[in-house]
């Protein structure tokens, strides 16, 4: 619906052109230039073809403060709905719960007793039966430093490596010389010192060398000449696994058979001692290696001689580097026999 206007006062002129507004636009009272006042917004925003539909602005809900719009929804009475729980009242006979953020409450008088005061006082009492008796077999081990629980005096016996720092000085490594004429460095060494799960052991390797003779075409090999020395002591413990080193040395040399292997018993060194020995012939050189080892009492000796010599060198003594290597082991142990 359209009307013309003629404004207040003046008749209409129907030549003039008329401004077409909608009844329910233009109330009474409004000036021109000024924006419209209560306007009905349902006809104003009314959903035609092309046009945006109204939205309402948010209304508050009755009973609940004024949210912003966009804000997150934050319950007022959070934060103290917990407190406002009633708490029951004790009950002797009923099975404590857990409490958020606590543990069990603690009934009055102990409130007949908790397992976990029992588990921890029969750990206590374990422990403390366990120690009575470590104690009671310590009085009765004769003060030796025996470890009841094992491990024993590295004292016991009638060797010891208390005096021993350097390996290589309880042998003679010169002894080389006879195959070999300069010594090719340092000897090396180590020793670890006894403790009371262990005897403590030593060892100890040397070589010497030297140029060969020329053979027909001119050329030169060399020839060497190594020792190795093994200690290994008792720890005093009576355990099957205190097993002497002496018995695996000779388990290991005497059971590897073969062409050039060879082996037996030595009789007068210690309590009981043995021989090994394996030559390789090439077709430059020849190799030999002789070993002895022995056990006496709480220690376990063995030395090893390797020599090589070229096939224009002199033919190896078998029985010199027999000879050198026991007389080795005997001043091994007597390096190590308490005085």
């Amino acid at each position: 619906m359209t009307s013309s206007n003629p404004g207040p006062g003046a008749p209409q002129d129907p030549a003039a052109p008329q401004e077409t507004a909608q009844w329910w636009a233009t109330p009474t009272g409004t000036n021109p230039g000024q924006p419209v006042q209560g306007a009905d917004p349902t006809m104003l925003n009314y959903n035609t073809a092309g046009a945006m539909g109204y939205t309402p602005p948010a209304q508050p809900i009755p009973g609940q403060p004024y949210q912003q719009p966009g804000q997150p929804y934050q319950d007022p009475n959070q934060g103290y709905q917990q407190y406002q729980q009633p708490q029951p009242a004790y009950n002797q006979f009923a099975q404590p719960q857990p409490q958020p953020g606590y543990g069990y409450p603690t009934p009055p008088n102990g409130g007949g007793g908790s397992k976990a005061g029992w588990i921890i006082g029969g750990v206590i009492g374990l422990i403390v039966i366990v120690g009575v008796g470590i104690g009671a077999i310590a009085l009765t081990s004769g003060g030796k430093g025996d470890n009841p629980l094992g491990g024993g005096s590295s004292d016991d016996g009638k060797y010891t490596m208390a005096n021993i720092t350097n390996g290589c000085n309880a042998i003679d490594v010169t002894v080389l010389t006879k195959w070999a004429s300069t010594s090719k460095g340092s000897p090396e060494h180590k020793e670890t010192q006894p403790t009371e799960y262990s005897g403590g052991d030593f060892d100890c390797q040397a070589g010497y060398e030297q140029q060969s003779p020329p053979d027909k075409y001119g050329s030169t090999d060399t020839d060497t000449a190594d020792i190795s020395l093994e200690v290994d002591f008792l720890s005093g413990n009576s355990s099957a696994y205190n097993r002497p080193a002496y018995e695996m040395w000779k388990q290991f040399d005497v059971g590897t058979t073969g062409t050039g292997r060879a082996s037996g018993d030595i009789s007068g060194l210690g309590e009981e001692a043995y021989w090994f020995s394996k030559t390789d012939d090439w077709t430059y050189w020849n190799d030999y290696e002789y070993t002895v080892a022995t056990k006496d009492d709480n220690v376990s000796v063995k030395v090893t001689i390797k020599v090589r010599r070229s096939t224009e060198s002199s033919q190896i003594s078998k029985d010199e580097v027999a000879t050198a290597a026991k007389a080795q082991v005997q001043k091994a142990l007597d390096s190590v026999r308490k005085k």
